[in-house]
């Protein structure tokens, strides 16, 4: 059972709540209804506790700024699919999808994402741009030159994803053989990502401290997006 306190403070994510997460993936609209109240008690409260828990801590580690809304469509994802954009994907995630963003707009704010499934725990920081002021700052060798020294150290030891819709080409006036080439394709955004293996301190309040340091590492990309 998931285990709280009557303050609702974050005690960990139970056994239960991500067998229960993880099977959800497979499973249809009646088999949910019909356990609802699991969802409730092991997932959907302690995910909340869990958004009030961290907010604080990012906003003391990282910014002040940052911003966490313990509720569904506010830093928790909705559990369901919305299956008009997603046709042929199931009716519900196997996982919760966490975020924290710093700026008056939750969708183009850039944003850190914590992703928590019962085997793999993901992070990641992200934002849209104005494509003219991205190469602009890309092809700039202090900015740019940064941005790239920031993405050099989260590669050390982590299978870092760096994604965005991008063009086939390096834009134009910018050659392609660009030091940052495959940064001034980016489009429209960028998020920059890993996956890790759920630690045994997932079902305890520790779990807090293991996601607090993993997005600390993406700080510098955090304020790095905030200056854009």
């Amino acid at each position: 059972m998931a285990k709280s306190t009557d303050a609702g403070s974050f005690a960990g994510f139970s056994p239960e709540g991500m067998a229960f997460l993880s099977e959800l993936g497979d499973r249809d609209r009646d088999w949910f209804v019909a356990r609802r109240a699991l969802y409730e008690a092991e997932v959907l409260e302690p995910a909340k506790a869990f958004v009030t828990a961290m907010t604080e801590r990012l906003q003391a580690a990282i910014s002040p700024g940052l911003i966490g809304v313990p509720k569904t469509n506010g830093s928790l994802g909705p559990i369901q699919n919305d299956r008009r954009f997603a046709k042929g994907k199931p009716p519900y995630k196997d996982h919760l999808l966490f975020r924290f963003w710093e700026g008056p707009d939750k969708k183009t704010a850039p944003t850190l994402f914590v992703r928590v499934s019962e085997r793999s725990i993901g992070f990641a920081s992200g934002a849209p741009f104005e494509a003219g002021a991205w190469r602009e700052a890309v092809a700039d060798d202090g900015r740019g030159g940064e941005l790239a020294r920031i993405l050099t150290r989260l590669r050390k030891g982590r299978d870092l994803d760096v994604a965005g819709a991008a063009t086939k080409r390096v834009p134009r006036p910018f050659s392609e053989d660009h030091p940052r080439a495959d940064l001034l394709k980016l489009k429209a955004g960028i998020q920059v990502r890993w996956p890790e293996p759920a630690p045994a301190s997932l079902g305890s309040a520790r779990f807090l401290g293991w996601c607090e340091q993993r997005l600390g590492l993406l700080a510098p990309m955090h304020r790095w997006l905030l200056a854009l």
